[in-house]
């Protein structure tokens, strides 16, 4: 299948298990590893479900993570010798929304979302 162009302002994909291809290896896949000290280990890969490529003309960008809607980190990509996965360490409240937002150079924005 030929890589389609983006296709809204932010690409949110609410069921994975129906997304195609195109759309599983651009949405960021986020999981959530609790610690006793009431800290949580956020990991954010694009490219879970299928490989994303990672060559000068086609790679992902960057990463942003934001919690209930204001950005918490952020990470800048290269490609080739870089790959579009990262873990950060966050104290939430219970109930709070995690979004991850990445940036495909060829087909724009792409959104997840959890409740931590």
């Amino acid at each position: 299948m030929p890589d389609a162009p983006a296709l809204g302002p932010i690409n949110l994909i609410a069921d994975r298990a129906s997304a195609g291809d195109f759309e599983k290896k651009h949405t960021p896949y986020i999981e959530v590893e609790r610690h006793e000290d009431g800290t949580i280990t956020a990991t954010v890969t694009v490219g879970w479900d299928v490989p994303h490529p990672n060559q000068p003309d086609h790679y992902i960008t960057w990463i942003e993570i934001h919690a209930d809607g204001a950005p918490v980190a952020r990470f800048d990509f290269v490609p080739v010798v870089s790959w579009p996965t990262v873990s950060v360490k966050l104290s939430l409240d219970p109930g709070t929304t995690l979004r991850a937002v990445e940036h495909c150079n060829l087909h724009g924005l792409w959104a997840s979302e959890i409740v931590v």
